[in-house]
């Protein structure tokens, strides 16, 4: 019986993954760690190829500079090879934007809807990009039910 438990919650931990967040982003831990060390090995295998390569091509002045470079164009490389192993784990959902939505993003972030309409009204900037994304009704008609 006791075996039988032990089983079960393995197979509990093995579907469960544990994400970290970085950034405002989420990641494997595992990912993470290999995304390092492939960055930390491709740069660093770069700059000491350089050093290695070098000294019979460049004057000896311009060895560790060059080598540097390598090192930095390891580290491009491996930023692109980074994204391609390691796709994003999240998930973006767009909704439309209602009042009610946004009432309940200035309850959350207590927020004044009266107010924050007049400092809208008073910088055409921000006035004219709300238009265009076409939110600024939205913000209208909730501080017009706020006045109420």
């Amino acid at each position: 019986m006791i075996n039988n438990e032990k089983s079960s919650a393995t197979n509990l931990n093995e579907n469960k993954k544990t994400y970290l967040e970085i950034l405002g982003d989420t990641i494997l831990p595992n990912q993470l760690l290999l995304a390092v060390l492939l960055s930390v090995g491709i740069s660093l295998g770069g700059y000491n190829i350089g050093l290695w390569l070098l000294p019979a091509i460049a004057s000896e002045s311009m060895v560790a500079s060059y080598s540097l470079l390598i090192g930095i164009l390891g580290s491009v490389i491996s930023l692109v090879l980074c994204s391609i192993l390691f796709k994003p784990k999240r998930i973006l959902v767009e909704e439309e934007t209602s009042s009610e939505s946004m009432r309940q993003v200035f309850e959350d972030l207590q927020l004044d809807p009266q107010e924050e309409l007049e400092l809208i009204e008073n910088d055409p900037i921000t006035k004219k990009e709300l238009e265009e994304l076409g939110v600024l009704n939205s913000f209208r008609a909730l501080g017009e039910e706020q006045k109420k």
